[in-house]
């Protein structure tokens, strides 16, 4: 196709400036405002409908975000639950074969019903009682032959169990290699547990486990011999060189807010 002459496209560019010029004057004049308005009805209705399109497509997606959330939560939930049912199991399977371990024992599984809302005092709450044989005073344990505590207040279907960690319990114990001594709760005074009146000449290995003390000289009433308490941690030893005793910072190996099942210790074969 040609190109245009000069000539030519002079006349197009004069003729593009008289329209502008004109269609200029008459907006001055407000001569073009039917138009304007015209357009304005044809062209905002298809405005509106684009943004109504926005608006629902937002509102839609805001509505699938909820059900997701909702189906992540419920699995959460589903998880959690998945996971205290598995401790549970576990922990059924470790009091089962303590059963097996110390047949001549009489002992009774008993469900955590809560603990201490105050946070004053360290113990549990049982939903065994008087009905069941409970009394106070018995020995109790979790996740096999760790000793958790006693019990220390009856009723006839609940009871209290006064954790060993709480500052007001003692237990009278022994280590794995021999020495006795007796182990201290001390957990509200910035600790778990200690063993106390070590004999200065004891040598303490480290991570020893500390069992209760099954001498009768040291053994608390009406808890068996043997049970774990916890173990020794070996680089915080404090000796004693008037009384000639050594004392020893005591971890327990059981996690007391994880459990949900513990064992009553009704009667030891003793």
């Amino acid at each position: 196709m040609s190109s245009l002459s000069l000539k030519q496209t002079a006349i197009l560019v004069a003729l593009f400036v008289v329209t502008a010029v004109v269609f200029i004057q008459l907006d001055t004049v407000r001569a073009l405002d039917p138009i304007k308005s015209a357009l304005e009805t044809i062209v905002t209705p298809l405005s509106d409908g684009v943004s109504g399109l926005g608006r629902r497509g937002d509102n839609a997606l805001e509505q699938e975000l909820a059900v997701v959330k909702a189906e992540r939560d419920a699995l959460l939930a589903e998880n959690a639950a998945l996971r205290a049912d598995v401790r549970e199991v576990d922990q059924l399977r470790l009091q089962a074969k303590l059963q097996r371990d110390r047949p001549s024992w009489k002992m009774l599984q008993a469900r955590v019903q809560g603990s201490d809302p105050s946070g004053q005092q360290l113990f549990l709450t049982i939903n065994k009682g008087s009905a069941d044989g409970v009394e106070s005073g018995m020995a109790v344990v979790a996740q096999g032959q760790n000793y958790i505590g006693q019990v220390t207040d009856v009723w006839e279907r609940s009871s209290k169990v006064m954790l060993i960690i709480d500052a007001s319990q003692t237990v009278g114990a022994r280590l794995d290699s021999g020495p006795d001594g007796v182990v201290y709760g001390l957990s509200r005074r910035g600790g778990w547990l200690e063993m106390r009146y070590l004999d200065r000449e004891a040598t303490i290995q480290p991570n020893e486990l500390v069992l209760t003390s099954d001498s009768p000289a040291l053994r608390t009433a009406r808890v068996p011999g043997g049970l774990i308490i916890g173990k020794a941690v070996t680089d915080k030893i404090v000796r004693d060189p008037q009384a000639d005793t050594q004392t020893v910072e005591v971890v327990p190996l059981v996690n007391y807010e994880a459990l949900q099942v513990v064992t009553v210790v009704l009667t030891d074969g003793s």
